[in-house]
């Protein structure tokens, strides 16, 4: 590389630029980057942002690199493989929070050819549609939360070989103390200060302790006294690093620099593992140019064995071949997914390597759908062909659920003491199934019984059965079968519930069931007793007629019984005792004298204001100002106002003014009508003069009145320009108190605006021809300005047409008041 500094380049560039160029043998980017500012392995992920991780997948895809590349020569290059894992992380994660990677090539930047897809497409075109099923064992090595590094905090391994890199530590204390940090040379040997040259390279580190403590002896002559003073340990220091070469099928295929204590799976775990069409149960590894060993990854997935995770040495290489046979396996399996089997494997393994049948498989007989060179065939194989039974690739296996359906289960149901489903046994009965059910309850209908029994076709039958006559020995028991229903009727049930109802003065009305022997007394103590209004004269029981051995018709349809009610509100022993029979109907009739107080209000300008019971029906409203010590002197009598309680406002009330929905919505919004109250007009002035006339209305419950002070002010509401209250002038017209409001809005209805006056009167503008009569205006008065009502635009001839009309009846009055002059 050239020497030409560059001012700044990110960690991340130069990472970047130094793979691409090792990997392509280019010096095309050496002139602007120093090989002193490429430190890698002092580069941590966790330094670089997500846009230079995207940058750097863009970068790579468009020179036609995967990162896979860039990762296996970084790790060449010295930096640690740990970062290389947390940076492969780091790209998972941002495609998992749904911020994919700029690129095509997918969240690792491989490139996918036509013949790994059609694999991939061969594998899944099967009858199993879950795209839940993986290939089994291809997520060991993808796992968050497991990884395969090597321990580097552990003892000296026991059979470690010694090699060029290696640091050896030798302690020596006692009466003599001294450290040795001795490196293996690239020739093998180290240098140990007094003593020479040593050869340790391919020894063992037990072998290499021996040789050097003998060696250290011609120093420390203590050492091999039998009761030494001095001692003398030898460990291992830093370990070398080793280059392990991943080829084949492999997600990312490379060379690798380790650690010297790293093994087979370590090395598989940075490699990503086998690929989509590499093999997991064949992996060669080659030492020295020939198979040193091959294990089966299935061996520690499915027995969890390790004695294949040997220890790696420099310039091994890992092998990964294609696969040669997969099925897939799926349905009613402890672990569905596509398995890979060897050429001697049979149906039993697969269903081993599944985890087994689930509790709900039906595996009597399981179904294989296979490939054929021209189209699809399907095997059946019973159970006891799996052990025999080869699959071969491509094959599909869906295990099923058993039926639904019981082989041997009666049902027994209604008055037996355990209803529920019980196993039938060759000559179980009728009497049997109930013995086993605990008996027969004392509410049980012994007449009839019914057997549903399932026939042929799947038809349901039913057998009548005297129950009574079995148990007696007079009809033969019934013999069940599989899937029959023992039905077991209780007397209650077939019965019509039996009730009795009281009705009219007592604390609870309501209907009751019927005992037997319950009394009048009884069944008016259950109803809470009788009330206050309760009429002294008498209490009825109405009974239903049923004679049923009539062959006609009578004219009875009821009995009727009548007890007095005496002063205390009891009933005398002979009603008290009266036994009542189901379907009876008690009426305790009302006093018709008795009435609870009813109220009324008087507000305002009263000199009594208050609540006031009606003494007598026909109190009016004269009356009840009397009562209440007449008017005070700042009583507006014009506005007074009577309020009736109501259930819903009858907008028909007012049907006798046109526009009535325009009218109703303005007051609404107002807030003038309210949903359980109306205000009624009266003309207070006229009943105080005429008490007992036609304005002097009678008083209701909840009838309020109110007198206000003098009012002195008018609103306005509506289609106005500018809604307000106004204070009242007596020589102003409508007219003028709309000027006051900003006049009408375009929108205003003017032949139809409405006041309403204190007291609750409403009058309307009157209209002639083409003039407006509108109503006066009082103190308090509501002026109401409605909307014009929403109209569909008239085609132009219409228009027309009534234009002429209207003028030619102009036309005529003007003829006529010219001639009346």
């Amino acid at each position: 590389m050239c020497n030409n500094p560059v001012k700044k380049v990110s960690l991340f560039t130069a990472l970047f630029l130094l793979a691409l160029q090792c990997i392509l043998g280019s010096n095309a980017f050496s002139q602007n980057i120093p090989l002193n500012m490429m430190d890698i392995g002092n580069i941590r992920s966790e330094q670089l942002s997500d846009e230079q991780i995207e940058t750097l997948i863009e970068q790579a895809r468009l020179r036609g690199l995967s990162v896979q590349d860039i990762e296996a020569e970084a790790i060449a290059r010295g930096m640690p493989y740990e970062e290389v894992l947390k940076l492969r992380q780091r790209i998972e994660n941002l495609t998992r929070e749904g911020q994919p990677l700029r690129g095509e090539a997918g969240i690792m930047g491989r490139r996918v050819g036509n013949e790994e897809l059609l694999s991939q497409r061969a594998i899944k075109d099967t009858i199993i549609k879950d795209n839940r099923i993986e290939v089994f064992g291809h997520d060991l090595f993808k796992r968050e939360n497991l990884s395969f590094a090597p321990s580097l905090n552990i003892p000296t391994p026991m059979g470690y070989i010694l090699g060029p890199g290696d640091e050896i530590i030798i302690e020596v204390w006692g009466a003599s103390q001294q450290t040795y940090n001795l490196t293996v040379s690239p020739e093998g040997q180290v240098n140990i200060r007094n003593i020479g040259l040593v050869k340790v390279d391919g020894l063992t580190i037990e072998v290499a302790s021996e040789i050097l403590l003998n060696r250290l002896s011609s120093v420390y002559a203590e050492l091999k006294r039998p009761n030494p003073n001095t001692f003398a340990q030898v460990s291992l220091g830093n370990i070398r690093s080793i280059k392990v070469t991943i080829a084949g099928d492999a997600y990312m295929p490379g060379t690798y620099v380790l650690p010297a204590f790293a093994t087979v799976f370590n090395a598989l775990y940075l490699a990503g593992g086998p690929s989509e069409r590499g093999t997991l149960r064949e992996i060669k590894v080659i030492r020295n140019g020939s198979e040193f060993t091959s294990f089966d990854l299935y061996d520690f997935l499915l027995r969890g064995e390790t004695k294949m995770n040997l220890r790696l040495q420099n310039e091994d290489l890992i092998f990964i071949k294609p696969y040669k046979n997969r099925v897939i396996v799926g349905g009613a399996v402890k672990r569905p997914a596509v398995y890979e089997l060897l050429e001697n494997e049979t149906l039993q393994d697969l269903i081993y390597f599944a985890g087994g049948f689930s509790s709900e498989a039906f595996s009597k007989r399981l179904t294989i759908f296979r490939k054929t060179d021209a189209q699809r065939s399907i095997v059946d194989v019973e159970s006891e062909l799996f052990s025999t039974f080869l699959m071969v690739d491509g094959d599909s296996l869906n295990v099923g659920p058993i039926l639904d359906r019981f082989e041997n289960r009666v049902t027994i149901q209604g008055a037996v003491y355990r209803e529920g489903e019980y196993g039938i046994v060759d000559g179980l009965t009728l009497l049997g199934l109930i013995n086993i059910a605990e008996g027969l309850r004392e509410d049980a209908f012994l007449h009839r019984a019914a057997i549903y029994r399932l026939g042929e076709n799947l038809r349901v039958e039913v057998l009548d059965v005297n129950l009574e006559n079995i148990i007696d020995g007079i009809e033969e028991d019934v013999l069940l079968q599989r899937e029959d229903m023992v039905v077991i009727s209780s007397v209650l049930e077939l019965q019509q519930e039996k009730v009795v109802e009281i009705i009219g003065e007592v604390q609870f009305p309501n209907t009751y069931p019927h005992f037997k022997n319950l009394t009048v007394g009884e069944l008016i103590r259950n109803a809470g007793g009788l009330t206050d209004a309760a009429s002294l004269s008498r209490l009825e029981i109405a009974r239903r007629i049923t004679d049923r051995l009539s062959v006609t018709s009578g004219n009875r349809i009821a009995q009727v019984y009548s007890f007095p009610i005496d002063s205390m509100l009891s009933l005398d022993d002979k009603a008290s005792s009266f036994v009542l029979e189901p379907f009876d109907v008690i009426f305790v009739r009302r006093s018709p004298n008795y009435q609870k107080q009813v109220m009324v209000e008087v507000q305002g300008e009263i000199n009594f204001p208050g609540q006031y019971a009606i003494s007598q029906k026909a109190e009016r409203i004269s009356d009840l100002v009397k009562r209440a010590g007449g008017l005070t002197d700042d009583a507006f009598i014009a506005g007074a106002t009577l309020v009736r309680q109501v259930d819903v406002y009858q907008a028909d009330r007012i049907e006798r003014f046109a526009v009535i929905d325009t009218v109703v919505q303005v007051m609404e919004t107002a807030n003038l009508l309210e949903s359980d109250e109306q205000t009624i007009g009266i003309n207070l002035s006229r009943i105080l003069e005429n008490p007992g006339g036609r304005d002097d209305l009678i008083l209701m419950e909840g009838d309020v009145l109110t007198i206000p002070q003098e009012l002195q002010t008018v609103r306005l509401h509506g289609a106005l320009l500018f809604p307000t209250t106004t204070i009242f002038q007596e020589n102003l017209g409508l007219r003028q108190y709309i000027s006051q409001a900003g006049g009408f809005a375009p929108n205003a209805h003017r032949r139809n605006v409405y006041v309403i006056y204190a007291n609750g009167f409403v009058d309307r503008t009157r209209n002639f021809l083409f003039f407006n009569s509108f109503p006066t205006v009082q103190p308090g008065a509501d002026i109401v300005v409605p909307l014009k009502p929403e109209r569909e635009e008239r085609p132009v001839h219409e228009t027309i047409a009534i234009g002429t009309a209207v003028s030619s009846l102009a036309l005529i009055i003007v003829t006529i008041l010219n001639q009346l002059r």
